[in-house]
Parts: C-alpha cells; sequence; structure tokens
C-alpha cells in the first residue's frame, strides 16, 4: 500500500452536513479497497489564489490515507462529478508527516 496526500477544495456555501456527506463517501471508496485514512486535517475557509468555478473562498480539507491508484482514481471520479468540490489534488507521498502541517496548526 502507498501513502497519498490527498487535498480537496470545497464552495463556501458547503455546510457541515456537506463536509460530512463528502468525508463519508471517500471513507467509503478507502475502506471498499482495504485502505485506510490515517489522518484528516481541516484547514477552514480560505481564500482562493485565483477564483475557481466563480468562487473566491472555499473550504479546504487535507486527507492521508494508504491506498493504491486504484483507490485514488475512484476518489478523484467522485469529486470530479460532485458539485460540492470545486478542486482537488492527490500526491504520492513516502512517509506519513509526523507533525500537524502548518494550515493546521494555523487553524487551531
Amino acid at each position: 500500500m502507498n501513502i497519498y496526500e490527498h487535498t480537496y477544495i470545497a464552495v463556501p456555501e458547503a455546510n457541515k452536513k456537506d463536509m460530512e456527506s463528502i468525508e463519508s463517501k471517500i471513507e467509503e471508496i478507502v475502506k471498499k479497497s482495504s485502505g485506510k485514512i490515517c489522518k484528516i486535517e481541516d484547514w477552514g475557509l480560505r481564500n482562493l489564489a485565483y477564483p475557481i468555478k466563480k468562487n473566491n473562498k472555499g473550504y479546504y480539507r487535507n486527507l492521508y490515507l494508504e491506498g493504491d491508484s486504484k483507490t485514488i482514481r475512484a476518489i478523484e471520479e467522485f469529486e470530479k462529478f460532485n458539485d460540492k468540490v470545486i478542486k482537488y489534488l492527490s500526491m504520492k507521498i513516502k512517509n506519513l508527516p509526523k507533525e500537524d502541517s502548518e494550515l493546521a496548526k494555523e487553524k487551531k
């Protein structure tokens, strides 16, 4: 199993229920492929560097997960057609970070 860092941005109008719905679907996809979510960081509502789909802000979430490339493709396929997600990015990493990211620390 590989370790991935996956970040997605949801529309600023997304409420708590929408965010939980996205999280639960991602969790379902990961569990179905016998992977696991190691860590979730909520970076909160932040300004975007440039407008995306007419939005200037977005809710950022960062996940660290174990899985294979099929798992990541399935997550990205789900997010591609979800109207609450405006952008996403997945990266394969070597090790799980020991500390929270700077953005997660900033939110606390």
